[in-house]
């Protein structure tokens, strides 16, 4: 149990049960005490964060607090010196939740990092963390690894899936010569790689790194009402001080700090916070804690991931050409066929699309995968081979001449070629397909007052440019690794936008942590995403961000009508009570009313 929360048990526990003791006329000396010994414990606590804030020369809401404790005090109104303790660290403990689980991404991305590297020493294989690995060392990676470290490939061909790094939503083929990133996945074949960054150098520890230091120098929102804290406790204090100077009454003077008593300035934020993480909730959006809620209501820029964030993350047949007698739907049969054993992503994509034609898809006789480049198999009457254009080649597969040009102006997908025997006869397009609605997502999202949205992408630049097109997005980046991100989010910070970036994988943490508010995508999110993001869309759907922008700014419009309803209410009651026409106890029941219409104000974000 942390001090705060056992200082708020004690005089809790104390003020209740002195509240019991006297309503129930039980010990009759008892209530007396407990209320006492509450209020002195309640101002010991709230008077030291008081104290801190004013070394600083800062007026906030504890020093307005503390002196409202004491009026409450030396009136022997002692329930309600406790009851404004009570809500004060009652805040504190939920904004100290809150950044306890933010820090959960850092363990997080510590967790998932890859654990062990197998190097080759003196020919043997030996396992080893993966910083113990040394520059220029080989290491050997097998299917369904992570690959430990960045280097240049040395022998093998794989297919990697790099999107937790770059984005990119097709798997790559790569071979001898090609760089590799720590962090990526290794989903077909085997290589040797030559180790060019380890540790913290590597791809993936400047991932973390990045996420690091994006949350440790991002300074704590101002809370709304400790703004107008500042011009008010000083104020307040001074009529205070006028009032006994004048009138040399106590009882005047305290009823003067007691209706001043910031109870309803207190929970202006909280309520309304409250309510509308309810709502959000109710709509599939959970927002973590107060403060993301307040930076959303000042987001004039939106940054989209796009692999699983504008599109849906998987790979799918787009299209089927014929370069021969055989129909679209047998070419997908033949192909279905040929592909059954094969794990990869392409592969994947061709079975459900057969699927959903309800295509038969037998076993095929024998099997032949060739990592990176495609598979050959027999399905009885002859051998279908798919893979790619230099693939085919290597087997002497006979094709027509326009079948380069095809390949070529395929640029935004991915092609899979199809030969029956020794001929081809047909390609399989496919690509990563965009989200339902998106164009008019955007489109609401500029309504709610947003002045630009940007795609920030580490795909290719036709797949980019193609995507934001179709989404109507303002600008685009692509070729983007996890650190560019971070920058470009850091460079619109410097020009004055409040930036939303919304992602869901490890390659968009760094992004997430450095933007005003991030939001991740829920079922598709990663976890790191997930929890380094202060909002998170539990169903994947974009179309929820508009409403959370809206939710946003409806919560600021509350929190503004409550701060200012309360300081109406005080500014009367202390013109009043400076003049004797309200006692203290009347000033204490005027400032619990007032606490109530705010939180009823607040209650309308519900709706």
């Amino acid at each position: 149990m942390t001090p705060k929360t056992t200082l708020l048990t004690i005089f809790s526990i104390l003020a209740l049960t002195g509240w019991l003791t006297d309503a129930l006329e039980l010990l009759t000396p008892m209530p007396f005490y407990l209320q006492l010994s509450s209020a002195i414990l309640a101002l010991c606590t709230i008077g030291y964060y008081a104290l801190k804030t004013l070394r600083e020369r800062i007026f906030s809401m504890d020093t307005l607090a503390t002196i409202a404790i004491i009026a409450s005090i030396v009136s022997g109104q002692y329930l309600p010196a406790t009851v404004v303790a009570f809500m004060l660290i009652g805040g504190e403990l939920l904004e100290d939740y809150a950044q306890k689980r933010t820090s959960k991404a850092i363990h997080k991305l510590v967790e998932d990092k890859p654990q062990t590297a197998t190097v080759l020493r003196n020919g043997v294989e030996t396992q080893i963390k993966p910083e113990e690995v040394q520059i220029g060392e080989t290491v050997l990676v097998k299917p369904g690894a992570k690959i430990p470290v960045d280097g240049i490939i040395q022998k093998g061909h794989a297919s990697i899936n790099q999107a937790p790094i770059t984005g990119e939503s097709v798997p790559i083929e790569k071979a001898q010569g090609a760089t590799v990133y720590s962090g990526t996945t290794l989903q077909q074949g085997a290589i040797y790689i030559e180790a060019t960054a380890v540790g913290k150098k590597s791809t993936y520890g400047q991932i973390i790194t990045l996420v690091q230091e994006a949350q440790d120098k991002k300074a704590p929102i101002e809370r709304t009402a400790d703004k107008y804290a500042k011009y008010f406790t000083p104020t307040i204090l001074i009529i205070g001080l006028i009032v006994f100077a004048i009138t040399q009454d106590m009882l005047r003077t305290a009823a003067v700090f007691i209706i001043a008593c910031p109870c309803a300035l207190i929970l202006s934020t909280p309520a309304a916070v409250v309510a509308s993480i309810g709502k959000a909730a109710k709509k599939g959006i959970l927002i973590r804690n107060g403060e993301a809620l307040e930076k959303i209501s000042r987001v004039d820029t939106v940054v989209l991931d796009k692999t699983g964030t504008l599109t849906k993350g998987n790979l799918e047949v787009t299209g089927i050409k014929s370069f021969s007698a055989y129909t679209p739907n047998k070419i997908l049969q033949l192909a279905a066929i040929a592909e059954k054993c094969s794990e990869h992503p392409f592969a994947k994509a061709i079975l459900k699309k057969a699927q959903q034609e309800k295509l038969t898809i037998p076993d095929p006789e024998c099997f032949e995968h060739y990592p990176g480049l495609g598979v050959r198999s027999d399905n009885g009457s002859a051998t279908v081979t798919c893979g790619n254009l230099s693939f085919l080649q290597k087997f002497m597969i006979q094709m027509a001449s326009d079948v380069h040009d095809y390949v070529n102006i395929q640029e935004k997908c991915a092609v899979v070629l199809v030969a029956k025997g020794e001929t081809l006869i047909g390609a399989i397009s496919l690509a990563d397909q965009l989200r339902d609605n998106i164009k008019d997502t955007v489109t609401a999202v500029k309504e709610t007052g947003v002045k630009q949205v940007l795609m920030l992408t580490g795909d290719n630049k036709n797949v980019a440019q193609a995507v934001a097109e179709a989404s109507k997005i303002d600008q685009v980046a692509f070729d983007m690794m996890p650190a560019d991100k971070a920058q470009k989010i850091r460079q619109l910070k410097n020009k004055g936008f409040t930036v939303a970036m919304v992602g869901d994988g490890v390659n968009d943490a760094p992004a997430l942590a450095e933007a005003d508010i991030g939001v991740a995508m829920g079922l598709s999110g990663t976890e790191v995403a997930i929890e380094t993001a202060g909002v998170v869309l539990v169903l994947d759907d974009l179309t929820r961000l508009p409403q959370l922008l809206k939710i946003g700014k409806q919560t600021l419009t509350v929190i503004k009508q409550n701060i200012v309803f309360a300081l109406v209410i005080n500014i009367i009651g202390i013109a009043l009570s400076s003049q004797g026409m309200i006692s203290p106890m009347a000033a204490s029941i005027i400032h619990e009313s007032n606490a109530l219409i705010v939180m009823l104000n607040s209650l309308r974000l519900l709706r």
